[in-house]
């Protein structure tokens, strides 16, 4: 799904050795539904994926995905969004952002060996989705990740899916993003692009070893403290949302595995916190 593509603080990237587990068994004793936290982008060497999500796809009769991805990846859902990643007339980077914010991007974009000019009239949501593109291709991270594959898997074995928002809403939520924290999102995206490969190791280590204090601490706490909005608009509300949905198909007969970005499980809005404050159980599936 596109928007956690284009932040790379929700890319968390599986190991070649297999995590411990990245998938929840959520009860309330009579009815049963799985939940996996994925990851939109791979290496090819983080194939095969750990098998408890084969497991929790092996036992339901449907999938749930964030949007539909064939819609995301359409030519007309792409053009779509192109028209919206440019500054109106009359704006650029250097109008919008402060002097001291414009002046650290235009050193990292130098020291990437590109232009200024390539990015100035760029929404800066724009900025950080091309950024984080071109860095994570640069360190081999351009494969389609859990979703594609569970995606064409279950088009390949006729498996029902089902979608938690349509593709206009995900496109709102990604041209939104940033609106009034300008700054904030450029800065964070800098940080980012100067510590991806020590946060690649300490993150690969901790989910491989199913930890996620550190995680929801240095990804969701901190995108809450210094990005709010963003904040309130990527998870905080689209969790909010998915939830009578979420709840409304665990009661069904049938039993679906849902796959959603790592970062809505977590933290106080997470989903699985939404779950147990309702009263339902969360397994972690091991080995």
């Amino acid at each position: 799904m596109l928007l956690f593509r284009v932040l790379f603080s929700i890319v968390l990237l599986l190991s070649t050795v297999y995590a411990e587990s990245s998938v929840w068994k959520i009860s309330d004793g009579k009815h049963t539904m799985y939940i996996g936290g994925t990851f939109h982008l791979l290496r090819s060497t983080d194939f095969p994926l750990p098998h408890e999500f084969d497991d929790a796809y092996r036992q339901s009769d449907y999938v749930v995905f964030e949007t539909d991805l064939s819609q995301a990846q359409s030519q007309t859902f792409q053009r779509a969004l192109a028209q919206k990643m440019m500054l109106p007339s009359g704006k650029s980077l250097s109008t919008i952002l402060s002097s001291k914010t414009y002046k650290e991007l235009k050193g990292y974009v130098d020291s990437q060996g590109y232009k200024i000019e390539m990015f100035d009239h760029m929404q800066p949501w724009a900025v950080m989705l091309t950024l984080t593109q071109l860095k994570l291709s640069q360190i081999g991270i351009d494969q389609n990740g859990v979703d594609s594959y569970y995606y064409q898997r279950s088009l390949n074995d006729h498996i029902p899916q089902r979608y938690l928002e349509s593709i206009e809403e995900q496109r709102a939520i990604i041209t939104d993003i940033g609106e009034g924290e300008e700054d904030a999102v450029i800065l964070q995206t800098l940080r980012d692009m100067k510590e991806l490969n020590s946060m690649m190791a300490w993150m690969v280590s901790d989910w491989r070893k199913g930890k996620t204090e550190r995680l929801k601490r240095e990804l969701v706490d901190e995108m809450r403290t210094e990005s709010p909005k963003m904040y309130r608009s990527v998870l905080k509300l689209r969790n909010e949302a998915w939830m009578p949905k979420l709840l409304s198909m665990l009661h069904e007969e049938k039993r679906g595995f849902v796959l959603v970005g790592a970062m809505h499980l977590l933290g106080e809005d997470g989903l699985l916190e939404q779950f147990q404050r309702e009263g339902y159980s969360v397994e972690l599936l091991k080995k």
